[in-house]
């Protein structure tokens, strides 16, 4: 079966349940808090894009928006948006592990949990990357994609309506790989419409990174860590939270 990812439209359904105005909120909070640059940023870059549901509220707020992803399906879908909204955007089909921007950004973020690598050279050079895509000062947020649960087993599932098209999305996750810390995740999909049921599946590699380690690796690129937060609030610093109790932390680092 053919993965979610290829179907943006399916794919904007099951994650619909962002408030994504509060975390642009959350985003400029943190710019006007830890960055280090002496102008208003008015360029961002979302990593690992999808179907940009962030561009909208970019744009109003006076951002110029640069989408990345690697699926030509997503880049199509946040193209088609962004001249239906007659918004001037770029968007790039590039890998997140190594790619160049035609110029630099004021802010980037990847949500979802979606820093997709395999191992300690790929995040290095996805920094790398990102290092050579930023103005100094800027920030970078994360959000997920940091282990604070100690590579465990989990799953979770959920289920989104929009108009009468009704998506259940359910990840689960089991770690392959102790020593290299590996995890596989499995993505599960059933569409609901009043054409019928449709059903993806899809698998995923990916390393997971413990926050010592992540700090580690940070000395060996042009970011200092700032700091984590959960659920979109600096009220919450993660080192606050209960065991256990995580949503959605988020990495803020600057670019040097």
């Amino acid at each position: 079966m053919a993965g979610l990812y290829a179907h943006p439209d399916y794919y904007e359904i099951a994650f619909d349940f962002r408030d994504v105005a509060a975390e642009v909120d959350f985003f400029e909070a943190c710019i006007d808090r830890f960055g280090e640059r002496s102008n208003r940023p008015d360029s961002v870059l979302e990593i690992a894009c999808g179907p940009s549901p962030y561009l909208l509220e970019f744009d109003a707020r006076g951002y110029e928006f640069t989408g990345l992803d690697n699926s030509s399906e997503m880049i199509s879908h946040s193209i088609e948006k962004a001249r239906e909204h007659d918004i001037e955007a770029t968007f790039l089909r590039r890998d997140m592990a190594d790619f160049v921007l035609p110029s630099d950004v004021d802010f980037a973020f990847c949500a979802l949990g979606s820093l997709y690598l395999d191992s300690n050279e790929a995040l290095l050079s996805h920094l790398d990357s990102m290092a050579d895509a930023m103005t100094p000062g800027s920030l970078y947020c994360i959000d997920g994609s940091i282990d604070f649960a100690g590579g465990t087993s989990s799953q979770s599932e959920w289920e989104t309506t929009r108009g009468d098209t009704t998506v259940r999305f359910g990840i689960e996750q089991e770690p392959i790989h102790t020593t290299e810390q590996l995890v596989r995740q499995t993505l599960t999909t059933r569409v609901e419409t009043p054409e019928g049921t449709r059903h993806f599946r899809e698998e995923y590699v990916r390393k997971t990174f413990a926050p010592q380690e992540f700090r580690m690796l940070l000395e060996r690129t042009e970011f200092d860590h700032v700091g984590w937060f959960d659920s979109f609030d600096l009220s919450t610093p993660v080192e606050d939270c209960e065991p256990g109790t995580l949503h959605r932390p988020v990495t803020v680092l600057r670019r040097r």
